[in-house]
């Protein structure tokens, strides 16, 4: 019996093999940056959804917070607007009011808070001019009003101060920038009324305490 002779076996071509690994790894390195290139698309998607959704609720919370507070309340009246113009620190100004509630001021600005001393209606104007809501009482209305005043002023952490005026012809005055109210004791529609006129200023500038 003649025994055929095993088929010679073909040559490797090993540039064919490298070419087809080379091929496979470039498919892999492009279905990796596919994915990455998903994996960031998603990640902007999520993104911009959750900044919509924060934007959202905070309109929705800006328009109910805006609802809640009156742009006037009743009774207020509006005054002339005399100017905003400044005079050096110290110099003093003719108003026609012992509550203005503009007109020509002091370059300087009060601290806000409750204050024992009568404010000075320079350095008050200048305070109006920020958004800060001044409220003036008589000395002689009593403690218990005082300290009524003091409760209401002290519910507020910026912008609001609390003075005593001997010129007041009313027993409390509240004012704002171009606004004012006069009540006969420590109202709790003073709270109200800081709450609508504080930051309607021409400036906003918050006060030191």
């Amino acid at each position: 019996m003649v025994r055929k002779k095993p088929a010679a076996k073909k040559p490797v071509d090993k540039a064919k093999q490298a070419e087809k690994r080379a091929r496979r790894e470039e498919r892999k390195a492009a279905d990796a940056r596919a994915r990455q290139v998903d994996d960031r698309k998603r990640r902007v998607r999520i993104g911009l959804v959750s900044l919509a959704a924060v934007v959202v609720v905070g309109a929705v919370g800006f328009l109910i917070v805006q609802k809640a507070i009156p742009s006037e309340l009743p009774g207020v009246t509006s005054q002339p607007n005399d100017g905003r113009s400044h005079v050096p620190a110290g110099e003093t100004v003719a108003f026609a009011s012992a509550t203005p509630t503009s007109g020509t001021h002091s370059v300087n600005s009060p601290r806000c808070g409750v204050l024992d001393q009568q404010l000075p209606p320079e350095f008050a104007v200048h305070a109006l001019e920020h958004g800060t809501v001044v409220v003036w009482y008589q000395p002689s209305v009593g403690d218990d009003v005082v300290s009524g005043l003091s409760d209401i002023v002290n519910r507020f952490d910026d912008r609001v101060i609390l003075s005593p005026n001997a010129q007041l012809t009313e027993p409390v005055v509240a004012t704002a920038w171009l606004r004012l109210k006069a009540y006969g004791d420590a109202d709790p529609e003073i709270e109200a009324f800081i709450e609508t006129y504080r930051n309607r200023g021409p400036e906003n500038v918050p006060c030191a305490y």
